[in-house]
């Protein structure tokens, strides 16, 4: 009988449908969550990176606060030349500064990028340290050393002992080869410091020689020894010898000092412009030549001021002296200290209050009148002095006191006669100016006796100009006016 075929299944019996088979392959991976995955790390390394720059910015802020600190400590510190001293100046402000802030501060890595960026920067604050103590070393020392040459050309430029001169020299010339040594300075530089001091020293004997004893031919002969223009061009040599000549100068014509002597001055002037050289240059030449020019025309100026002052001084001198002469008579005209007199204490008091009343319209007078002369100003005092004298032996020192003029205008006890006589005289005066002047013909004793007593009064009143002149006729009127109420009464 025929055989039935049978077949071997090679999977599990299953009740599931039969599916379409495709090429389509699908990650095991390939989920909602595990797609979110790249931007979640994203957004974490995003939030680090933020974390980092904040922290690192609050770390600059910090070193940068820190540098501005220091930069000040340096800059105090500029100018001391003791490098030990620095640094530790430095070091003490650094770890301060730096301890202070990392104290306030809880985040380990800030504090770890702060300590990591002053460790950077911590070498140059102590090699700017340096650098500026040593400039300051080398600055201090120059200056000592230019203070020590300079005193050095002095001494040698006012010396005329030729061992001390060469003394000075020496020491100058060592001092510098020392200076360059210690600063490891170039021949160069040596030798450029060294032709300033032979200079500087020249210049000095130009001084020494100035205003002497062939002092033109003792310029001329130093200068050639020293050779021409090898040691000084010519622009150099009549700036030095110009230089000497002002000094000298300047020296003797201080306005106002007794000891001047402008007439020397300008001597000198006319002798610096005969000063030359072997090679033909002489100082009376281009912008020398103006410059002494220039300065003769300064001294014949100042030489005017000089002797105003001085003769204002002179004439101070000799008005203060005449004043003196003045108070006293009026002081002794009322009172005499060695004299015995039952009045005594009334006349101290008028003499004391005469001299103060003197000095009041004695001052009074000059600020009114700037521009009188020390003859009118004497005159003056020489009248003051006399209407003083004639106003308090008539009254009684109670009346006088605090030189109350209002109340006491005027001297109502003299004679109505004297005032009118005085005044006839001053009205001829008016007429003929002659009658006052001792130099004519017509001078009359009388009527100058009178014109300055009614000037005495009139002045002593109060009535006078802007200018301070007297007013005698208002006087006079005024007085015969009260003069007359004094009669009704």
């Amino acid at each position: 009988m025929p055989k039935i075929p049978t077949f071997t299944a090679r999977g599990r019996p299953t009740t599931e449908a039969p599916s379409v088979r495709t090429g389509i392959q699908i990650s095991p991976t390939a989920t909602v969550a595990s797609a979110l995955l790249p931007a979640a790390n994203q957004i974490t390394n995003f939030h680090i990176k933020k974390r980092d720059l904040a922290e690192k910015l609050e770390a600059n802020k910090v070193i940068q606060s820190i540098k501005g600190e220091m930069d000040i400590v340096i800059n105090q510190q500029k100018d001391n030349a003791n490098e030990e001293n620095v640094l530790n100046v430095i070091q003490e402000n650094f770890n301060n500064f730096k301890n202070n802030s990392l104290s306030n501060i809880k985040n380990k890595r800030v504090k770890s990028r702060i300590e990591n960026g002053l460790a950077i920067e911590y070498p140059e604050f102590i090699n700017t340290a340096k650098i500026n103590s040593y400039n300051a070393l080398e600055t201090q020392t120059t200056k000592v050393l230019n203070d020590k040459l300079n005193n050095l050309i002095s001494k040698y430029s006012t010396t005329t002992n030729f061992i001390l001169k060469s003394k000075y020299k020496s020491q100058g010339l060592e001092d510098i080869k020392n200076f360059a040594k210690d600063f490891e300075l170039s021949d160069f530089s040596l030798n450029e410091k060294l032709k300033t001091f032979n200079k500087n020293l020249l210049s000095g004997d130009f001084v020494s020689f100035v205003g002497k004893e062939k002092a033109i031919e003792n310029i001329f002969e130093l200068d050639k020894s020293y050779g021409v223009e090898k040691t000084l061009s010519n622009e150099e040599f009549s700036a030095s010898v110009l230089n000497a000549y002002e000094s000298k100068v300047s020296e003797i014509t201080i306005v106002g000092d007794e000891n001047a002597d402008f007439d020397k001055a300008l001597d000198l002037i006319n002798e610096a412009r005969k000063v030359k050289r072997s090679n033909g240059f002489n100082l009376n030449f281009g912008e020398t030549k103006k410059k002494l020019d220039t300065l003769e025309q300064s001294i014949l100026n100042e030489k005017i001021t000089h002797e105003n002052r001085i003769d204002y001084i002179n004439q101070g001198k000799e008005l203060n002296e005449y004043i003196k002469d003045q108070k006293s008579i009026l002081s002794s005209s009322f009172f005499n200290q060695f004299s015995v007199d039952l009045s005594g204490t009334l006349n101290k008091e008028k003499s004391l209050e005469s001299q103060n009343e003197f000095d009041k319209r004695f001052s009074n007078y000059e600020s009114i009148n700037p521009d009188a002369t020390l003859d009118e100003k004497k005159e003056y005092a020489v009248e003051l002095r006399l209407a003083i004298q004639d106003r308090y032996k008539e009254k009684d020192i109670r009346d006088l006191t605090n030189f109350n003029l209002d109340k006491n205008k005027f001297e109502l006890i003299t004679e109505e006669k004297g005032i009118k006589a005085a005044m006839s005289s001053y009205q001829r005066y008016l007429k003929n100016p002659k009658l006052i002047d001792v130099n004519n013909d017509f001078y009359d004793k009388q009527v100058d006796d009178d014109v300055r007593l009614i000037n005495r009064k009139t002045v002593l009143n109060g009535f006078v100009d802007e200018k301070g002149n007297p007013d005698v006729n208002l006087f006079y009127n005024t007085f015969i006016e009260i003069l007359n109420n004094q009669k009704k009464d």
